[in-house]
């Protein structure tokens, strides 16, 4: 890396002035970054999408996914580090110099891989070579005074990643309002709930995460590399060198004249160096800065250990007030103290839950939940059997509401779950802890939301399963 080959004009920068320059680079040669920066990630990004939908795992793709952006990150910074200097790479020479690239890959790999300043340390390995401890040496060198910074632009562009993935699935939202709620599972309500998120994670998701990795993920190493950038020409003066090789190449000519001029004087200093230098080095040693003697003259009492007499003023009563002060001083510091451990006492025990707490008002099961009255007197004795005959007769709609009526009624009067107005739907599926109610309520969901009606023999399934969920329960063994 020769500074003065540099495409971008070097001078002294502000750590957020040097990441705007990385920017604007990246702006500069936008077309061939994005370009090796595709082909590499999308054929990443497709094979993993595939396998993950065909082993029923895309959540295990996105993960591998996301653990390979190191690969990402080194095509783009190997097209940017050849632009600086002049030469722009095409995506068929990234895939011929992929050697250049790829080395020290598992490193990246593994204990680089959580390093919150990579975009700004992955230079010090891919462009100038280093590893192991002469790499940590440089590391801490360059990052001296910038690795706040570094580490702040991998939040930010944590965040701006995060802000484009809600975004997404909003619009999906937006777009498909027939979407159901995914509720986790019942019988383990944390380790369940990721369970199934996880395993609901679709390939269009997946292709979205690929997408915004795609479109941000230059930015970030754009301003990595121009972090480093400022932080080398700070420290090994390539503005100054880019400045001095531009005067030479301006004033060659008269640089020439001024040498051959200078000529004769090189001559003289050189005859000058003919001197005896231990002659040369002593006249040195003589001057004052070396050290020299002088001699003084003072007074001192002849018995040291009598006090010398003294005619001024007894001064002794201003240690008494002294004394004074300071004893009035500690008493005004311990009643501060004493007064403001008193208030922390205060306002903690204000805070602490009372020993006698009010009861809390018993639970009464309301009268309509979502709507629907659930007064059990309200309610055909046999729910399944009045369900059974509402589908015989085509009304698959009202036998679907009543199965829900009878289920919810079963629930507030008889198995003491306490749901109120206030719940939604998947809070009642969640506090019921059954499967079939989640079943049921998916079912009525989509026929209430979505208009899709069910069908006749889901009718039956569900009947079948109501006795099964309520009716053999309810009944005395």
């Amino acid at each position: 890396m020769q500074p003065a080959e540099l495409a971008v004009t070097l001078r002294r920068r502000t750590p957020w002035e040097a990441t705007d320059l990385g920017l604007a680079m990246l702006q500069r040669w936008w077309r061939p970054v994005y370009a090796a920066h595709a082909l590499i990630l999308v054929p990443v990004a497709l094979v993993l999408v595939t396998l993950g939908w065909a082993l029923d795992a895309v959540w295990a793709a996105m993960l591998a996914f996301w653990w390979l952006e190191p690969l990402y990150d080194r095509v783009v910074l190997h097209v940017l580090s050849r632009a600086v200097f002049g030469e722009v790479a095409t995506p068929r020479s990234v895939l011929a110099s992929w050697r250049d690239w790829t080395g020290g890959m598992f490193g990246a790999l593994t204990w680089d891989r959580i390093d919150f300043a990579r975009s700004f340390n992955l230079p010090v390995r891919q462009l100038e070579g280093s590893r192991g401890r002469a790499a940590r040496e440089r590391r801490r060198v360059l990052g001296r005074r910038v690795r706040g910074q570094a580490v702040w632009l991998t939040v930010v562009w944590l965040h701006f990643e995060l802000v484009l993935l809600w975004s997404a699935s909003a619009m999906t939202e937006l777009l498909l309002p027939a979407q159901l709620e995914r509720t986790p599972g019942a019988d383990e309500p944390f380790l369940g709930g990721l369970f199934e998120m996880l395993r609901t994670i679709s390939p269009s998701d997946a292709l979205v995460y690929a997408a915004v990795i795609l479109f941000l993920e230059p930015f970030y190493v754009a301003a990595g590399f121009g972090l480093y950038l400022n932080r080398r020409t700070l420290l090994e003066g390539w503005d100054i060198e880019v400045a001095l090789r531009r005067i030479a190449e301006r004033h060659a000519a008269a640089l020439l004249f001024a040498f051959l001029c200078l000529i004769p004087l090189f001559s003289n200093f050189a005859v000058a160096q003919e001197k005896n230098p231990k002659k040369e080095i002593a006249e040195v040693l003589k001057a004052r800065e070396f050290g020299y003697y002088r001699d003084s003259a003072h007074w001192e009492p002849r018995d040291p250990s009598k006090p010398s007499e003294s005619k001024g003023l007894d001064l002794s009563f201003l240690q008494a007030i002294g004394y004074a002060l300071s004893k009035v001083a500690e008493v005004v510091l311990w009643s501060a103290a004493a007064a403001a451990l008193a208030y922390a006492l205060w306002w903690l025990a204000r805070r602490l839950p009372q020993a006698y707490e009010p009861k809390a008002e018993a639970y009464r099961p309301p009268d309509a939940l979502f709507g629907m009255e659930l007064a059990p007197d309200r309610l055909p004795a046999d729910v399944a059997a009045a369900a059974a005959a509402l589908a015989r007769e085509g009304k698959l709609r009202e036998a679907l509401s009543l199965l829900y009526r009878g289920a919810l009624s079963e629930l507030v009067h008889k198995r003491g779950v306490q749901l109120l107005a206030s719940h939604t739907e998947g809070e009642a599926v969640r506090l019921a802890g059954m499967p079939y109610f989640a079943l049921l309520v998916d079912a009525w969901r989509r026929c209430a939301y979505a208009r899709r009606f069910p069908s006749a023999s889901e009718i039956e399934s569900l009947v079948s399963d109501y006795r099964g969920a309520f009716v053999m329960r309810s009944t005395p063994a």
